[in-house]
């Protein structure tokens, strides 16, 4: 807003306050109403002169930190110089119209009425300025508490992030020594895969969320590794609804729940197992499903006691980017056919990619 305008709507205002007085005095006196507009209006076109003055006092006051309780006593000290300005001003407004007779200039007996009327005008002016520094402060302040709440949920969740992956990288790069000795070509095609995936994690590494579609590429490369590893002994699926592609995720999701059915699911079986992941919308949720044929959870397996690391990292960093559905966006089970199932519902409303609508 440029000065001009600022000008305008303060002269606007203080108009808008005189008709107002004007009009409700008119109500409970007699005197002509002439007279009457012109005194009220007069007076707050005075006041409309000063109030930019009191503006940029308060402003300076504010820009150099001084506190509330300071700028009250300074503008209380400031009550009597300014009220017999304005005082003056609005006399001086008056003087050419002889009808209002009641003028400080022409009826000194009137300055002391003129005095603490426009004192009390004064003081709720004041009053006014001073609600709105508040309430500027008040907001601002929740701005920043709420860029600072963000800030640390971002770096809870790329500390969390950043254990994952080493995680990973490790079991990783352990199952590619235990080939080396026995069958060094197929070290070299998971060391090949490995670089891929690393590759397309690292395309993902500034973001907490990425699509679905490129969560699956970054898990397809996982599961070429695995495929060379285990060969036939463990199957994978992979069943996703087209339209739930766009729909934003965590990044290194998938990864670490197939990672753990592998391992403690149907890696220790004779016979292997599969591992089937798989999305589908579920009303206004997207839901994610990684179940496998395998042991099934130990007796007594609760989340509370669980010591796989990927699921503990997975499910707190649901819980820090989903608050408000933090019951429901994570949940291991046995499955009904034998097996386990982990799903992971992440709302819509907060997980279409750019604004998507699905």
């Amino acid at each position: 807003m440029s000065r001009i305008q600022a000008a305008v709507l303060i002269f606007l205002g203080w108009t808008a306050v005189g008709i107002f007085q004007a009009a409700s005095e008119m109500l409970t006196t007699t005197a002509n109403w002439r007279e009457n507009l012109l005194d009220k209006v007069f007076c707050t076109w005075a006041w409309a002169m000063l109030t930019p003055a009191l503006v940029f006092i308060d402003r300076k006051l504010a820009a150099n930190g001084v506190s509330v309780f300071r700028s009250i006593a300074l503008f209380l000290i400031l009550s009597v110089p300014v009220t017999f300005l304005n005082t003056y001003i609005t006399a001086l407004l008056l003087y050419p119209f002889p009808e209002v007779w009641w003028s400080p200039l022409r009826n000194p007996g009137y300055v002391v009425f003129y005095f603490l009327g426009g004192w009390a005008t004064y003081i709720a002016l004041v009053g006014i300025l001073q609600a709105l520094r508040f309430y500027n402060n008040f907001v601002t302040g929740q701005l920043q508490l709420e860029r600072v709440q963000k800030s640390l949920v971002e770096s809870r969740l790329n500390a969390l992030r950043l254990h994952l992956e080493p995680h990973f990288l490790f079991n990783a790069l352990n199952a590619i020594s235990s080939e080396l000795g026995g069958n060094p070509a197929l070290a070299r095609e998971m060391i090949g895969d490995l670089g891929a995936l690393l590759r397309r994690s690292l395309d993902c590494k500034d973001k907490n969320e990425i699509a679905l579609a490129q969560e699956l590429a970054v898990l397809e490369r996982y599961l070429a590794i695995q495929r060379v590893r285990f060969g036939d002994r463990i199957c994978f699926k992979v069943d996703v609804e087209p339209e739930m592609l766009a729909v934003s995720v965590p990044s290194m999701l998938l990864q670490p729940l197939v990672e753990n059915a592998i391992r403690h699911g149907v890696e220790g079986l004779t016979s292997g197992g599969t591992v089937i992941v798989s999305a589908k919308r579920a009303g206004a949720c997207l839901e994610i499903l990684v179940s496998d044929d395998g042991m099934g959870l130990p007796p007594g397996w609760t989340m509370e006691n669980a010591t796989g690391h990927g699921i503990r990292v997975t499910y707190e960093r649901l819980t820090a980017l989903y608050p408000d559905d933090r019951e429901n966006c994570f949940s291991i089970g046995p499955r009904a056919i034998g097996g386990t199932e982990v799903v992971v519902r992440i709302p819509l409303t907060g997980g279409l990619l750019n604004g998507t609508t699905i």
